[in-house]
């Protein structure tokens, strides 16, 4: 008798994987999402800093 070829089952099953899907949407290195934040970090540090002086 031959040997039969076991076969593993299929995986995934149909499931997309988060790279399979290309988006219509803006794309952002790393480094320019991290100046992003600073540039809010710095924003809101500034209101805070002279709001206060501002408004009393």
């Amino acid at each position: 008798m031959a040997k039969e070829k076991a076969t593993l089952p299929p995986t995934g099953a149909g499931l997309m994987r988060f790279f399979d899907e290309d988006t219509r949407a803006i794309k952002i290195s790393p480094r320019g999402a991290i100046a992003i934040v600073l540039i809010f970090v710095a924003i809101e540090i500034l209101l805070h800093v002279f709001g206060v002086q501002l408004l009393g």
